[in-house]
């Protein structure tokens, strides 16, 4: 079907030993066509090249495999390379019912689903780079959500290096996305130039809430990024919490300072009330037995990830706790006291537990099968204990 170098669509129903059928052009870019076609009832997508070069077609029998032997959840599923089709010569992948990133924040969606939708490309893209792989073309446009349940896949590999061929980046790139070092066709490419992709993402998906994370990714300098997916990843999940956490400690001493002076000038008007001693006693008592039960959690977390969920519950009961007894102790100079003398119980724990949870190994970095991997991901966003994986 080629006509002057370039495939012309079809626009009446074909067939052809291959079977598809009915094909519809959803899609052209600079190198490509993407021809929605049917086949036994079901829909798939055919990528083919714009032009019937020798160059052209050894690239997408390239990118086809490339694609062999990957097989991820967030990933388009690519099926056959067939040298004649209906629309010709194309690698036969998945179709997803979907739209692409920036249709996606068009419809206003939440942070909540904006940060699935982030956790999902992120670790799409570990994925590639635990395989060998630099995406190079990282865009609004090659990553689509599915209308059904907002499930990311991540697109076209037409650009994608491998760690030791680089013909396709001759063809060029989407500049608005692409690193610094790409653009200047530098010949050591890895997988830093995805990062400054996914930190020009992470600005688009969220402005300036992770505004860190999205820092480091940028640096011109790429040692100063960070140095795959993975670490992105773990910055993402865990951004703010160990600082959320001393900054509210910090903050609780300077708030209540002001308090204590003021209520040091009217202690002994209250002395009768709540007698000081047995108050802080149980204050202490409480604390540190949710430390404990904290303590013994993350001896059996295993991976750091698990080790800061449990950290992060220690955290919240002692919010409740604070909430429901502390606030409520009376008169006012006994609560100042009360609620001092509790930061400063809390302050203590708040290193310790940190220091146990940076020992551990994260298991996004142990070399852990595609399968172990989104298991204790699920484990984590439903925010459950550590349970070793099991095929069965």
């Amino acid at each position: 079907m080629c006509e002057s170098g370039i495939f012309t669509p079809a626009n009446v129903e074909l067939d052809t030993s291959s079977g598809f059928v009915m094909p519809e052009v959803l899609a052209t870019t600079s190198l490509s066509v993407l021809y929605r076609v049917r086949k036994a009832g079901k829909y798939f997508i055919i990528k083919t090249p714009r032009n019937c070069s020798g160059q052209s077609l050894a690239l997408l029998q390239r990118e086809y495999e490339l694609s062999l032997g990957k097989s991820h959840p967030n990933i388009v599923n690519v099926y056959t390379y067939e040298s004649s089709t209906v629309v010709g010569p194309g690698i036969v992948m998945e179709y997803i019912d979907g739209r692409n990133l920036s249709e996606f924040i068009a419809e206003n969606p939440t942070v909540a689903a904006r940060r699935r939708v982030l956790l999902q490309l992120l670790q799409a893209v570990s994925y590639i780079h635990r395989n060998g792989l630099v995406h190079n073309d990282i865009k609004p446009e090659n990553i689509i959500i599915s209308r059904s349940d907002n499930d990311v896949k991540l697109i076209d590999f037409g650009l994608a290096d491998s760690d030791a061929y680089y013909l396709a980046r001759t063809l060029g790139c989407t500049g608005a996305y692409a690193s610094p070092e790409l653009l200047a066709r530098e010949n050591d490419i890895d997988s830093r130039s995805d990062i400054y992709s996914l930190g020009l993402i992470i600005k688009e998906l969220f402005g300036k809430r992770y505004s860190r994370v999205v820092n480091r990714c940028l640096y011109k300098e790429k040692q100063k990024r960070y140095n795959n997916a993975d670490e992105l990843l773990s910055a993402v999940r865990h951004y703010n919490r160990p600082l959320v956490v001393s900054l509210s400690l910090v903050a609780a001493f300077i708030l209540l300072l002001p308090l204590l002076y003021i209520g040091n000038t009217v202690a002994t008007q209250n002395e009768n009330v709540i007698k000081e001693k047995e108050l802080f006693m149980q204050i202490e008592q409480t604390v540190d037995s949710l430390y404990s039960l904290t303590a013994d959690s993350l001896s059996h977390a295993v991976y750091f990830e698990f080790a800061s969920n449990n950290i992060v519950n220690f955290f919240e009961s002692l919010a409740e706790y604070n909430q429901e007894y502390i606030s409520t102790i009376t008169p006012s100079d006994m609560y100042t006291k009360a609620s001092v003398h509790y930061a400063r119980s809390v302050a203590g724990y708040n290193e310790r537990l940190w220091n146990m949870a940076y020992a551990m190994p994260s298991y996004l970095k142990s070399g852990l099968s595609v399968d172990e991997v989104q298991y204790y991901n699920k484990l984590i966003e439903k925010r459950l204990p550590y349970t070793p994986y099991s095929k069965e």
